[in-house]
């Protein structure tokens, strides 16, 4: 025993003053299959942070030269630091009122959009004045649009990019003698369902009633190395969160992973974009808006490093980030870890174009974690650049790329055909000389006649006369109907069986359909459950609704003809469902036309079966035909909806009983 603690004492005692290695307050998230967020390695934890002698910072900003700028709001100042976070200098003092955004170019001169006094405020790099100038008087920015410069940045050619606030017309552009060059970059308005339908019916004076609709302002901007301009507008959509411009105005952007809350955004000159939320989430992605990871979190009093209050301003230095936290007045430092910087080192070589040399990297990160699709989609890219086309297909399927995984199977269906498209010519050719000849010799010997016979007698069992009767369904709907009348064709038990078989249809074509054109992604779970439940339900609430809409209104057919009628109607869905989803498997997106022009084929076939059913088994005009469809379709809807209350009803019914049993259980 006395043994025994000694040796903790000894633990201990080596143990004092040894580094304890910072756990992350935080999970790190990844962009995985289906599009859905997983949980991951740590790409960056939380280093430092460094306390700064600041009132509400605004803005920060890393120059060319290395120092790190600091917009100190609250104390009119603008502050340098140097690569230790150390402070350098102070500048502005006395010529600023509240600057809020800052940009340094190369030659040192500073650009600060200074809220206080709506004013751009040029300074040269010991803080001496230059330039400063407010709203723009030409006639061009509006005359009524006020200039309240937030954030600002400057291009190569000295244009500036300024974040007015409340500018539905996006970034002001500006030269540096004050002068406005015109509007960039706007945000359109989006529209909603409710605001749609008040501007139909709606007269403009209640129109004026509400709040005009108009597009939200940029709140924050980046520009790259390229000259290329970024936006952040918190409040919109989060697919169109982040905007990234070309010169002409174009945004690249188009389904970007983002937030509604998106406070800053920074832009480096190796393929990386990080942007920080107002509630202290990191976002970091490729250039072409690809997310890598998400980590980071609300500080809700407990003050562990790594969470933040309020950040305001995010900047990456070499392969660090720096965020800018306003209520703390501390800039929180996070590193990188070996995992995240092994994607890093991947994504630069991606992002120009060395595929292959980026593969190593990607392999490794995938050993790290399966689920990073950002690496398949490489990994991808680099088999197709060198001609693996087998092995791209299966990368840009586990990375979820339509488009990638058509050119590549266009590719490897090109080589195929150019090698076996003669022969397999020659095989067909062949094939019909063959069967033409063994036809032509049968109609002289009959050596099937006895075949012919027993197909005769087997065609009088009821179920093969009502399959084969099908296909005169087909050819001849409205005399077909006639025959399920009288019942002499049709019954019951084969509309069941065929109600069965396009379930199946249904089933199996979500599994086969390719790749490239199936609704599910290769990760993706098909609940055949449920998939049963929708067409079954789908084919229930038709049949009834029919019928009782065929019932009050001078409607002949009986319940058996219209759920015999429409399992006829649908057999165009059960004979070319299957088909038109294996064919897919051999087409790519520059067959997409083949596909939907089949599938839409198929459907308006059935649907218009379903037209000649209603109009020949109840005798119905061509009015009355229509008008009992559209009735039965209001029908549906209403049972839908009826069903939806019932269950919300009863819901919480359940959940009413179940509280009062747990609140007597627990008395008891």
């Amino acid at each position: 025993m006395k043994k025994l603690l000694l040796a903790l004492a000894m633990l201990l005692l080596l143990g004092i003053g040894q580094p304890v290695g910072a756990v992350s307050p935080y999970q790190t998230y990844t962009l995985g299959p289906g599009g859905f967020l997983y949980p991951t390695q740590d790409a960056y934890t939380p280093y430092d942070q460094v306390d700064l002698p600041v009132s509400g910072p605004e803005d920060l900003f890393f120059a060319p030269d290395g120092s790190l700028y600091v917009a100190d709001t609250g104390n009119s100042r603008i502050l340098r630091l140097n690569t230790d976070l150390a402070i350098v200098a102070e500048l502005g003092q006395g010529l600023l009122q509240s600057p809020t955004g800052v940009f340094v170019d190369a030659s040192g001169t500073l650009y600060i959009a200074d809220s206080g006094k709506n004013m751009i405020v040029i300074l040269d790099g010991q803080g001496n004045l230059i330039r400063e100038f407010g709203r723009p008087s030409e006639p061009l920015f509006g005359a009524s649009r006020d200039f309240l410069p937030r954030k600002i940045a400057v291009d190569a050619r000295q244009n500036l990019y300024i974040v007015s606030e409340g500018s539905v017309n996006g970034l002001a552009m500006l030269n540096t003698t004050g002068n406005f060059i015109g509007y960039f970059g706007a945000n359109a308005a989006e529209m909603s369902i409710q605001m749609i339908l008040q501007r139909a019916f709606l007269t403009e004076e209640q129109l004026d009633q509400f709040i005009r609709n108009e597009a939200a302002s940029p709140t924050n901007l980046a520009i790259d190395s390229q000259a290329l301009i970024y936006t952040v507008t918190a409040g919109t959509r989060r697919e169109n969160s982040i905007r990234k411009f070309t010169v002409s105005g174009k945004n690249l952007l188009r389904s970007l992973f983002g937030s509604q809350s998106f406070r800053d955004i920074h832009v480096s000159d190796d393929g990386l974009m990080v942007a920080v939320t107002e509630g202290g989430a990191i976002y970091e992605y490729d250039l072409d808006g690809t997310l890598l990871f998400v980590f980071g979190g609300p500080d809700r009093g407990d003050q562990r490093l790594g969470l933040l209050s309020y950040p305001t301003a995010i900047e990456r230095v070499g392969d660090d980030l720096l965020v800018l936290d306003r209520d703390k007045n501390a800039i929180i430092i996070y590193r990188v870890t070996d995992f995240a910087r092994r994607l890093h080192d991947g994504v630069r070589l991606y992002m120009n174009g060395f595929y292959t040399e980026a593969r190593p990297y990607f392999e490794d990160v995938l050993t790290f974690n399966g689920l990073v699709l950002m690496a398949y989609q490489a990994l991808a890219d680099a088999d197709y650049s060198e001609g693996h086309y087998p092995t791209a297909l299966e990368y840009y399927r586990y990375a979820e790329d339509r488009e990638g995984y058509s050119n590549a199977f266009w590719e490897l269906r090109n080589s195929v055909l150019q090698r076996y498209l003669g022969s397999g010519l020659l095989l067909l050719v062949g094939a019909w000389v063959v069967v033409s000849g063994l036809s032509w010799l049968e109609r002289r010997n009959h050596w099937l006649e006895p075949l012919r016979r027993l197909f005769s007698a087997v065609g009088r069992i009821r179920l093969i006369d009502d399959f084969v009767f099908m296909f005169r369904f087909i050819r001849q709907p409205a005399d077909s109907f006639y025959y399920i009348k009288q019942r002499q064709r049709g019954s019951l038990l084969f509309a069941f069986l065929l109600y069965g078989w396009v379930v199946v249809s249904h089933v199996l074509s979500l599994y086969v359909t390719g790749f490239v054109f199936n609704p599910y992604s290769a990760s993706w779970q098909i609940y055949v459950e449920t998939e049963i439940m929708y067409v079954l339900g789908a084919i229930a609430l038709w049949n009834v609704a029919n019928y009782l809409v065929a019932t009050i209104s001078d409607g002949e057919g009986s319940l058996r003809h219209v759920i015999i009628g429409t399992a006829y109607s649908l057999f165009p869905y059960a004979l070319l469902a299957l088909p038109i989803a294996l064919l897919s498997n051999l087409l790519t997106m520059n067959e997409v036309f083949l596909y939907t022009f089949a599938t839409q084929l198929m459907l308006f076939w059935c649907g218009l079966m379903l037209v000649i059913m209603v109009r020949e088994v109840h005798n119905y005009s061509v009015s009355e035909t229509v008008r009992n469809l559209l009735i039965t379709l209001f029908t549906m809807a209403i049972f839908l909806l009826t069903g939806y209350v019932l269950y919300v009803l009863f819901n919480q019914l359940y959940e009413f009983v179940l509280a009062i049993i747990q609140e007597v259980s627990l008395r008891g």
